[in-house]
């Protein structure tokens, strides 16, 4: 968990097509019933059956895609969702530390190590409000809960940096426990742009549990861009172009750089999530908005109409040492970057930076149905995608037949 049709690399493309093989493509769902996106069976394989697929995804452009309440990672874009963890004792890992030094594959270590751990042992997870964080405003919030054992107390809690890009010892991380619900909550905001908070971050707590000798050492990661490439500003206009229909987000952009952007659209009236959009683009300080499109045969094929929410906007960005249209179109700068290849600079930065966080939402005004287009998506791209494919199939159809 990215207009792309000039823009996106031919990989991009490739690789969506390819999804659409997979996973098949959404069709309407009735008026009467909650909004789902369905997928095609996985059941016809044959050329014929896949070529169906692709033809049905092939009706929408890449960078806007039908959605509903189901598409949890489209809808929170900030989250990643955790995962319940056995909690290890610290000890345990300084063993197989010292074994892996005697010259242990991690393999061995570990299964030697794990005989001498306790037969039963609590299991952690951290609930977090998101794991991204963008920009120095934005807040991290974890709840802790330990399963499986009568009793805990959080000893020390602290933040874990990347050693590769900087110290790894980031200080304490304020936190406060309940003893009648045995939850603690961790809290943490970037305290300046300094890089050293830059890029993936750990929260790691030491923690005593009542019955176990040995305290336990748990983690949590997380991604944290206090230094932000650019900003939404909250200025929104929405109109109707070519049967879709276009949102302009207004943004102060302070880099030049490749990015992706994405943005969801909702009903106004009912919350249901409609339609994901997602571009691959060149941001610089001359913009001062970023277009989101819609598709309007999105609209007709669901029957949605009245006013629209769009929120969820963010953006990402790389931090590359290299011209960011060698990024957004790799194929038209092949030989630069296979010139850059042979002498890359020393480069010690992460490549991920994002826009500030933000939460907001804009309302349009209300469109009727008749209002989109019922039009299959065209372009340059999904022309020579078809024929790829077809000349693909066409291909293997005569191989087979001839080992017959």
């Amino acid at each position: 968990m990215t207009s792309m049709r000039k823009n996106t690399p031919k990989f991009m493309l490739v690789a969506l097509a390819g999804l659409a093989l997979v996973c098949g493509m959404a069709i309407a769902a009735s008026a009467q019933t909650a909004r789902r996106v369905k997928h095609a069976p996985l059941g016809d394989t044959t050329p014929a059956g896949r070529m169906a697929i692709l033809q049905e995804y092939l009706q929408y452009p890449p960078e806007s895609v039908p959605i509903d309440a189901t598409y949890w990672d489209l809808l929170h874009p900030w989250s990643v969702s955790t995962t319940t963890q056995t909690m290890i004792p610290a000890q345990t890992i300084l063993q197989v530390q010292a074994l892996e030094k005697s010259g242990l594959s991690q393999e061995a270590a570990v299964q030697q190590a794990r005989a001498l751990m306790p037969s039963s042992l609590p299991t952690y997870q951290f609930e977090m409000n998101k794991t991204i964080l963008a920009g120095t405003q934005d807040q991290l919030q974890a709840r802790l809960t330990i399963t499986g054992a009568p009793g805990f107390q959080v000893n020390k809690a602290e933040l874990i940096g990347s050693r590769e890009f900087g110290s790894t010892d980031l200080g304490a991380v304020p936190f406060s426990c309940d003893d009648a619900s045995s939850v603690c909550t961790f809290q943490w905001q970037a305290p300046s742009a300094d890089k050293k908070y830059w890029g993936s971050l750990r929260l790691q707590v030491t923690v005593t549990v009542d019955g176990f000798k040995d305290p336990f050492v748990i983690h949590q990661s997380f991604y944290a861009s206090p230094t932000v490439a650019a900003k939404f500003t909250g200025q929104f206009q929405d109109k109707i172009a070519n049967g879709s229909l276009v949102i302009d987000a207004g943004v102060d952009v302070q880099t030049h750089m490749a990015c992706s952007v994405s943005a969801n659209l909702y009903s106004a009236d009912s919350g249901t999530p409609l339609q994901h959009a997602e571009r691959q683009m060149v941001i610089d300080p001359s913009m001062k908005t970023i277009t989101f499109t819609f598709f309007g045969k999105i609209f007709r094929d669901y029957g949605d109409q009245g006013a629209f929410r769009v929120q969820d906007l963010q953006a990402r960005c790389q931090n590359l040492p290299y011209p960011a249209e060698w990024f957004v179109d790799r194929d038209a700068h092949r030989a630069e970057w296979e010139a850059f290849q042979k002498n890359p600079p020393a480069f010690n930065e992460p490549t991920r930076i994002y826009f500030e966080y933000n939460s907001f939402t804009y309302t349009t005004q209300n469109y009727t149905l008749s209002a989109f287009s019922n039009a299959d998506w065209q372009s340059p791209e999904k022309t020579a995608m078809w024929e790829a494919y077809t000349k693909a199939t066409a291909t293997v159809a005569g191989a087979a037949a001839g080992t017959q």
